[in-house]
């Protein structure tokens, strides 16, 4: 198995005339990488995990990272008549300042409609430098809604990159077609810097959660405490609340099992990939998760990963590891070897850089 950014080709998700959309694209306008040693701007906010996840798996490569914080907020009254151009005034000041200093190679944000204008994208392209945006909720938020006459997801910005990838539904891709944007289907990954195994850990908890509480994840965590299978939840709005990097990961240590929800938003049936399928993974505990066709190309099921489908299934499962800790820690360390090997952050931005002209 060896999933690469792009996803199967000839399937549903990107296939070779995307990639040859781009590979054109990028040589028409004279901006392929031809440095041995790219230079990139990372345009991204650190939220709870883009930081740890997202950004530090650039590490490899020379970096310029903006992360406004709290500078800026999208959700401030006076945001659509001021906030916003002062945010891409700020963000173009900030890439200008950067390639003057040293040129950039590419400009890869973590953006939607709602921040970013088409005038800021487009005077990054006017540089020489490769625009790169990344869609994390195509699935249910691409569009999203009307505000100041444009879509606050993805829609209307999509075409004024020169590669969107999209990692929650390969067959998100057609929306890119649809609206004149040149795209890839990605999987999600995971950084093995920030997602820590730690061997020999005291299995504390039969099963663990950690993440905002919503949808159907209190339903369901309510569900494995009635059989009496002691859950332990973490994340906001929690009883337990929000936890650092180090005491996620003591927890992901100290668990047999550690619980995924693949549903998008609050949907009892809509699924999508996370970003948690690929990093829970790297810890070794085994991750158990609702069934998603898609992460089932990625990992063995009953081998590497465990599915469910329906809450009782879920609460069966959790029951058999409990009785059986050393299987569920033998196939936990399978999936941490198939992360290590297959769905890595920095391996799909080496396959990106390749298909920008690097030769790696």
């Amino acid at each position: 198995m060896n999933i690469l950014l792009g996803g199967p080709v000839g399937g549903v998700g990107t296939d070779v005339r995307d990639r040859k959309l781009i590979r054109d694209h990028l040589e028409k306008n004279n901006k392929m990488v031809s440095t041995s040693s790219p230079r990139i701007f990372l345009a991204v906010k650190d939220v709870n995990w883009e930081k740890a996840g997202l950004v530090d798996s650039w590490k490899e490569w020379d970096s310029v990272h903006y992360d406004w914080g709290s500078e800026f907020d999208q959700y401030a009254p006076d945001w659509q008549s001021l906030g916003k151009a002062a945010f891409n005034k700020r963000l173009l000041s900030l890439v200008g300042e950067a390639h003057k200093e040293k040129p950039l190679s590419l400009f890869f944000a973590y953006l939607s409609g709602r921040w970013v204008s088409t005038a800021t994208i487009e005077a990054i392209n006017r540089m020489g430098i490769i625009t790169v945006n990344l869609g994390f909720d195509d699935r249910h938020k691409y569009w999203g809604y009307k505000e100041g006459g444009l879509w606050t997801g993805n829609a209307d910005i999509a075409k004024h990159f020169d590669i969107n990838l999209t990692l929650q539904d390969p067959r998100d891709i057609r929306k890119y077609r649809l609206t004149g944007g040149r795209g890839i289907f990605s999987y999600p990954g995971g950084n093995e810097d920030s997602f820590i195994y730690r061997p020999g850990t005291e299995k504390k908890y039969p099963v663990s959660f950690i993440g905002k509480r919503y949808g159907l994840r209190e339903e369901y965590v309510d569900f494995l405490k009635d059989a009496g299978l002691n859950p332990l939840a973490a994340g906001l709005d929690w009883p337990a609340g929000p936890v650092s990097s180090e005491e996620m990961n003591d927890i992901y240590a100290q668990s047999l099992l550690t619980l995924g929800f693949g549903f998008v938003g609050t949907s009892r049936t809509k699924t999508g990939l996370k970003g948690r399928d690929f990093e829970i993974p790297l810890t070794g505990t085994l991750y158990l998760t609702s069934y998603n066709k898609d992460l089932a190309e990625c990992f063995r099921e009953g081998e590497e990963i465990e599915f469910y489908r329906s809450r009782e299934e879920m609460a069966e499962k959790v029951l058999y590891y409990k009785n059986h800790p050393e299987e569920a820690i033998a196939k936990g360390l399978r999936g941490r070897e198939r992360s290590l090997a297959d769905h890595l952050w920095s391996s799909r931005w080496k396959n990106l850089l390749e298909l920008c002209g690097r030769d790696i």
